[in-house]
Order: C-alpha cells, then structure tokens, then sequence
C-alpha cells in the first residue's frame, strides 16, 4: 500500500526551544520575586483596608521594615509569613483583645476632681460612650458595689508605655476588677467588614507585582 511521511521542518527550531526554556526559567524567577514582594508588602496592604474601616493607626498593626533601630514601635500584635510558592502563602496575625486606648479613647487620663464621660471610636465615625465617672461623693456614705468603666492606673514605668485603661468595679473588694477590652487584630482582619477588600486587594496587588517581575525577567 502506497505510503507517504511528511517531516516536519521548522526553522531554527534549537531556538525557539532555547527561547521556551528561557520564558520558563524567567516565569520562575518572576514568581520567586514575587512571593518575596508579597512577603514584604502584605502586611501593609491589608493594613491599608483595616484602617478604612477600624480606627486604629496602621502603624499598630504593620511590622517595622528595614534594619532594627533598637528602639522599635510597640503593635497591637504579631505577624508571621510562612510559605514557598504563591499557592501555600500565609500570612497568620496574633494578638490579644485590645483596650480603647487604640481606638481614640477620651480622657486619656482621668481629669483630677472633675466629672468625665468616658468615650472610643472602635469603627470610623461611630464614637460611643463606654464608661462614667461622678467625682462628688457623700463623705463617708456608701460606694455602689460595682462601677461604670473608669479610668485607672496601670503601674506603667515606661516613658511611651499607658499609664490608664478603663477597669469596671465588680464588687466592694478592691481588686475586684475587670478589664475593659475591645477587638483584637486578628478578628479586624478576618472580620465580614473588612475580609472581602483584604482579599481582593491582595489578589490585584500580587498580580501587579507578578506581571511586573515577569516583564522584567523576560527584558521588557
């Protein structure tokens, strides 16, 4: 039976196949780069969606970058990376509640032998009232066994640390006390306010640093 092979030719084909290899090992490069843009820059662009919402300052919840001074700012929590590729990338924040001292509380320190209301602003433009204070007393006359949050001392020591925080009283004891707390930072950043912009400010971001690092692994 009559049989016809047709060789396929193509011109400078150890080329195009010297090109393809280059265009794979730049894609890889550009995602090795990116993943350590994204590393870097995360933290401050979700941040960035915190602060629209929360009225808490960004440098609280941003890691300081560069060399340690030796004298590094105080968060309101802590941030770790972990990850090789873009696909297992993770960012995880920890942190305590926090009291409204983050959040504009005032007073911030209790007005000597005057009354106060005592105020935060934990969402942008939404400021309530937590807590009351009436300084006259009737000498000698009976204490109410549990109090509005009030401002009391913390035994800071620290030229930069909080001398006050509101505490309720609970009961006649003196050291029947409770804290009054707020949010944490990581419930901010997993928080239905604020998770939907977090996500797709991180998805534009990291394909702008992608395509960026691709462009100039490539030579454009």
């Amino acid at each position: 039976m009559p049989k016809g092979n047709i060789t396929l030719q193509i011109e400078n084909f150890e080329k195009l196949l010297g090109d393809i290899n280059d265009i794979q090992n730049a894609g890889k490069v550009a995602v090795k780069n990116t993943l350590k843009d994204v590393k870097a820059r995360a933290p401050g662009w979700i941040a960035a969606e915190v602060t629209k919402v929360y009225n808490i300052k960004k440098a609280e919840i941003t890691p300081s970058r560069g060399k340690p001074t030796g004298k590094e700012k105080k968060m309101a929590g802590t941030i770790s990376a972990h990850g090789d590729t873009i696909e297992d990338f993770t960012i995880t924040y920890r942190g305590r509640l926090l009291t409204p001292v983050h959040f504009g509380m005032t007073p911030k320190a209790p007005p000597h032998g005057r009354n106060y209301t005592l105020k935060m602003q934990v969402l942008k433009g939404k400021k309530e009232v937590i807590g009351r204070y009436k300084s006259k007393r009737k000498p000698n006359g009976p204490y109410s066994k549990r109090s509005h949050n009030i401002l009391m001392g913390t035994g800071n020591t620290q030229s930069e640390g909080t001398n006050y925080i509101p505490f309720q009283r609970m009961s006649t004891r003196r050291l029947d006390l409770k804290k009054f707390t707020t949010i944490s930072v990581p419930q901010m950043i997993t928080s239905e306010r604020t998770h939907e912009a977090i996500m797709n400010k991180l998805y534009d971001e990291t394909s702008k640093r992608l395509e960026h690092n691709l462009n100039r692994a490539i030579g454009k």
